[in-house]
């Protein structure tokens, strides 16, 4: 009681809700980790937590609603990884992603592997460069929509692989998915999350895991990097943010509490069960992450040319 009691009289006592927005639709990862933090906020800060979804623009419509809000600590932001490098992808974007933001903590990690149509016949990356290079011009990666992480991340391997293929763009993940079961492309990144009901069923067929470690689940199925690509690290993740001006001692406490409730057992299983990794960093440590991927794949970006149309 001691402890809800402290922690409500330091947020601001306006009777104000704390918005969480959500830049991206209803049902992907960043929604449902939002709703369910929101259900366990609510009694720590002795505020009322709402979940508002803003999607469109490839999140910077919502996002630009946090920019805008007044810095009071009462808006939060759940953005994904594909927000760091959104000022290379759209040079008019109405916010800065890093210095428009305080960064409060990143929330999750999500790995993501490679995945092939069942019929392509390639069982690794060796494989498929072989296969690919043999069919110049003539095969298609798609993407859950131009701009995504999913899209830079098949971008990289390509221009890493010297591969001549087509980039097919989807309106998210599922229609993505339909049109490579049936073949009419060839492979696509994503998170497991999103393709281990296909790859169970055997509708979709694993080529490579996309972060530091090797799949529980799939132990057999090698790293990029251990399939000699060190240089693609394809993860993905999703963080708090909050309108920069915020004041610290808010950020704290709302690191604090957003980071407990992360950590919680039942908090941790729901999000793992979703596919996730919980990771309840610092603040700190979201500034360096946001920092070196804008560098690293805003370079990406312009150097290839990416654009979201």
């Amino acid at each position: 009681m001691f402890a809800l009691n402290a922690s409500a009289a330091a947020q601001p006592a306006n009777g104000v809700p704390l918005r969480i927005i959500v830049p991206y639709a209803a049902g992907g990862l960043a929604d449902i980790t939002a709703r369910l933090m929101s259900e366990h906020l609510t009694p720590r800060l002795g505020q009322t937590v709402i979940v508002e979804n803003r999607p469109g623009a490839n999140g910077s419509i919502g996002t630009a609603v946090v920019a805008g809000a007044k810095p009071d600590g009462n808006t939060l932001g759940l953005v994904v990884s594909s927000h760091a490098f959104g000022k290379a992808l759209m040079p008019d974007l109405p916010f800065d992603p890093i210095k428009d933001f305080e960064p409060v903590t990143q929330a999750t990690r999500t790995a993501t592997v490679l995945v092939a149509t069942p019929g392509l016949p390639a069982d690794d990356i060796e494989t498929l460069i072989a296969y690919v290079k043999q069919r110049p011009g003539e095969l298609a990666f798609a993407s859950p929509g131009n701009g995504s992480n999913m899209h830079i991340f098949a971008e990289q391997l390509v221009e890493m692989t010297g591969l001549d293929m087509l980039h097919i763009p989807y309106k998210g993940s599922a229609a993505a998915h339909l049109d490579l079961i049936a073949g009419r492309t060839q492979i696509v990144f994503d998170t497991f999350g999103a393709v281990e009901q296909h790859l169970a069923a055997g509708r979709l067929k694993l080529l490579a895991a996309g972060g530091d470690t090797r799949l529980p689940k799939y132990p057999e199925v090698r790293t990029l990097a251990e399939q000699g690509l060190p240089g693609i690290h394809a993860e993905s993740w999703g963080a708090f943010i909050a309108p920069a001006g915020t004041p610290k001692e808010r950020i704290d406490q709302l690191h604090r509490e957003l980071t407990a409730v992360l950590q919680s057992p039942e908090i941790r299983r729901r999000l793992e069960d979703a596919g996730a990794t919980v990771v309840a960093g610092s603040p700190q440590e979201l500034a360096e992450l946001m920092a070196k991927e804008e560098k690293k794949y805003g370079e990406l970006i312009r150097r290839l040319n990416i654009q979201l149309n």
